[in-house]
């Protein structure tokens, strides 16, 4: 038996790499039906015969017997000849049904002739053949670029994180920062994305970035989810807050990691001491382990799955990079063969991908609607629905979409609503969130301040 389930919530997570899925357009999957197990038979008539109700007496009239022999046989001439016409029907019907699974195409057609598609295909290389030289920049760079049909000026963007790199060693310098502290390298990250830091000997100023309340999930502009406007606005959301963060820990040599949460992504980062802290960038704070928890939609299956509150390491960093290039592409252009292939290469990274998954999810449905249109069927009505069974490849793409989903569900994921997100953000504004996060804060300026004699550089 062949069983769909309605569709989850793919567009559920809203932003970091968790965020790479929440952006795809939603793509309803057909409610449940049933498919029949047994072959398509013939519904002939069943031959009945009139025979008399009891046997006739010896005597009986010849005429009449003559006459119910006769009877019998224009019947059964007749049942014949509506078992052929019926026969010859359902082999006219399969006829249809073979020419039509001929003309069927059952790949979605391909955006590489759009404008600009090119560019993906190029990123794609690249972003791959980069596996061995990693550069958090260049990668992200490379995705953005792609989306602005490689409008953007490389020299431009490499210019702004030098100076960016050059003004935290300086502010670091100025504070008496261990500048071999690893804890250090990362405070000073956390003040550079929520403070206004000043240098005394330049002049120089750095206000903190503010979050970008509007369009935040990029649905109208979706430039909104990149670091260029980040820099360009100094403001962005919890997806190109932390990829910065990751560009410029990678421009100081400080080791940082990005984790994901339901519809969310942070930063952790390991201290001197090895304990490890969370910053979250969208209000400037350090955040707990137990606070990430409160938002009520972290499943243990989730966390035995290792897909949330975990480091990315390089190769699902790299998984989480070509999700991102998939979800622009997308985004102009659609589904395709090359959002498969893309996918494809993320998932093998990053196997546990909730985000490379639920874009798969929507790409898979997406090729079966497609398929279900050109052969008539609503996928949507479970009585035509029915219809699938004469169609094998269809009903391979059905199992296939419901395998998909399941692969989601197993790994732990729960729709997290966007009120219930927004409420869980708001809440980091509590009191006694901000009184723990000023603890911190003040905690680590004690450690990382030294007297001026000992400033390495």
């Amino acid at each position: 038996m062949i069983r769909i389930k309605q569709v989850i919530s793919i567009l559920a997570i809203l932003c970091g790499y968790s965020c790479f899925a929440q952006h795809i357009p939603v793509i309803e999957v057909p409610r449940a039906a049933t498919i029949p197990n047994e072959p398509l038979q013939s519904t002939g008539t069943t031959l009945q015969r009139n025979m008399p109700s009891k046997p006739a007496s010896i005597g009986f009239d010849d005429a009449q017997i003559r006459r119910n022999n006769q009877a019998l046989i224009q019947e059964v001439e007749r049942d014949i000849n509506r078992s052929a016409t019926e026969q010859q029907g359902f082999k006219e019907t399969q006829a249809d049904i073979a020419a039509l699974q001929s003309r069927i195409n059952y790949s979605l057609p391909s955006w590489a002739s759009r404008p600009g598609a090119e560019y993906y295909y190029t990123a794609y290389d690249r972003i791959i053949a980069s596996d061995s030289l990693f550069s958090m920049k260049d990668n992200v760079f490379t995705i953005e670029n792609a989306y602005f049909g490689n409008g953007l000026d490389k020299a431009e963007f490499d210019k702004i994180i030098d100076n960016c790199h050059s003004f935290l060693l300086a502010a670091m310098k100025e504070r008496g920062y261990d500048l071999d502290s690893n804890t250090a390298k990362n405070f000073i990250l956390f003040q550079f994305f929520s403070e206004t830091l000043q240098l005394k000997n330049s002049k120089q100023k750095h206000l903190p970035f503010k979050y970008d309340f509007e369009d935040y999930k990029g649905v109208q502009d979706y430039s909104k989810m990149f670091v260029t406007k980040l820099l360009r606005k100094s403001s962005g959301q919890c997806h190109s807050m932390p990829l910065l963060y990751l560009i410029l820990a990678e421009a100081i040599n400080a080791e940082a990691y990005l984790a994901l949460s339901p519809n969310h992504s942070y930063i952790r980062f390991p201290a001197d001491n090895g304990k490890w802290y969370n910053i979250e960038l969208t209000n400037g704070m350090f955040s707990t382990d137990s606070y990430i928890l409160q938002s009520g939609y972290i499943k243990s299956e989730a966390l035995q799955n290792n897909i949330y509150m975990q480091n990315l390491s390089r190769k699902e960093l790299l998984s989480a990079l070509l999700t991102d290039l998939a979800q622009g592409y997308i985004h102009k252009y659609g589904y395709d063969g090359f959002v498969d292939k893309v996918i494809g290469q993320a998932l093998e990274l990053y196997p546990n991908s909730i985000s490379a998954n639920m874009v798969k999810a929507n790409h898979d449905t997406a090729q079966f609607e497609y398929v279900m249109k050109q052969i008539g069927i609503n996928p949507r009505d479970n009585k035509q629905l029915q219809n699938i069974r004469y169609y094998p490849k269809a009903v391979e793409l059905l199992n296939k979409v419901n395998g998909q989903y399941a692969v989601i569900d197993n790994l732990g994921y729960e729709v997290m609503p966007d009120e219930a997100y927004q409420k869980w953000l708001q809440s980091m504004n509590a009191e006694k969130q901000k009184q723990e996060n000023e603890a911190m804060k003040q905690q680590f300026k004690g450690i990382l301040e030294k007297p001026k004699s000992k400033i390495k550089g």
